[in-house]
């Protein structure tokens, strides 16, 4: 399926059953374990969770990257519209990336090459993509760099990356991403670092690009309160698994995963004056995997025998939202709007 040829709301990636290992013989662990994702053009998906849940490894696998991480996928598929992703050589799999799915790294000035102008760096994965001349490709990468509110952007092609201060470098790791017009956005933690008045704009300018290219973003954040102001839908991630998922305002006004409603808990909201409430304990290393329901430990609702026994399924228990517990809870949670 050609970006020219989807419309509103199709499937431009779909990613069933994803399993990600690491290791080998007595040591391996899998940080992936049964992952499924649905984006859709058009649309914001947030997927959620602590560090160590398995977001950013997931999304190796989506982009293409695993296998330069010394993991492997052993289970599950990933389309990108009609493209096999998983079938593809890594030559051809790292032809997609830039092409087909842009990428927004962690730290952006660790991303950006500090040897070369970032308009010579957008350019270059420009010609790279697209082909074209090099003066074609230097008009793009203005154009790009101008579109995410560079200042003076035909002057400040030619500066270095250390000249840009985090945001501004964000901006334009967001301008490369986009430069060749990708179907699908993977941004994995693009406010990392950034203080409170930056991430609110790189979200607002993230969110509008999104908009204007109809472009399909894959946002992986720890920050639930990121997610809730920027995401049509949120899957939430723990221990390498989603526990629930849905639609942005459904999830926030009604979380029925113990753990969705301990990250609610936890995050800071306007007008709240009471204590924030940390969810006790940490994400289990991916070697010592509970049990049964993995957030187990962790749960104040934990019931033995029924949460420690067997492996809990994600269900589809409501229209358009799933959760994966023995005792799904249905009480309501106060929005984070």
């Amino acid at each position: 399926m050609s970006k020219q040829s989807a419309t509103a709301g199709d499937i431009v990636l779909e990613a069933r059953g994803l399993t990600i290992e690491f290791g080998n013989g007595p040591n391996v662990i899998r940080p992936v374990d049964g992952v499924g994702l649905v984006l859709r053009r058009g649309e914001m998906l947030g997927l959620v969770g602590e560090s160590g849940s398995g977001k950013s490894v997931t999304s190796l696998a989506i982009t293409g990257l695993t296998e330069y991480t010394g993991g492997r996928i052993v289970s599950g598929s990933v389309r990108l519209g009609d493209i096999d992703v998983l079938a593809l050589t890594p030559k051809q799999r790292s032809a997609i990336l830039g092409r087909d799915i842009g990428m927004i790294f962690q730290q952006p000035r660790r991303s950006l090459n500090p040897t070369m102008s970032v308009g010579g760096q957008i350019a270059e994965s420009v010609r790279r993509h697209r082909g074209g001349s090099r003066k074609d490709a230097w008009a793009r990468a203005v154009e790009m760099l101008d579109r995410v509110r560079i200042p003076d952007a035909a002057r400040r092609a030619h500066e270095m990356p250390f000249s840009f201060s985090g945001g501004m470098a964000q901006r334009v790791m967001i301008a490369m991403a986009l430069a060749c017009e990708p179907s699908v956005l993977v941004a994995d933690e693009p406010t990392t670092a950034l203080d409170a008045t930056v991430q609110a704009r790189v979200m607002e300018l993230l969110a509008e690009l999104q908009h204007d290219l109809d472009v399909a973003v894959l946002l992986i954040t720890h920050d639930l309160g990121v997610a809730s102001g920027a995401c049509d839908r949120i899957a939430v991630m723990y221990c390498g698994q989603i526990v629930e998922e849905g639609p942005t305002s459904e999830v926030l006004a009604g979380a029925s995963h113990p753990y969705t409603k301990g990250l609610l808990a936890a995050t800071p909201r306007r007008g709240r004056g009471d204590r924030l409430e940390p969810i006790p304990g940490s994400v289990p290393a991916p070697n010592a995997v509970p049990v049964g329901c993995r957030f187990h430990p962790r749960c104040p609702t934990y019931t033995p025998g029924a949460c420690d026994t067997h492996p809990v399924q994600l269900e589809h228990r409501y229209e358009r939202r799933a959760d994966r517990c023995v005792h799904p809870q249905e009480n309501q949670v106060v929005s984070l709007a």
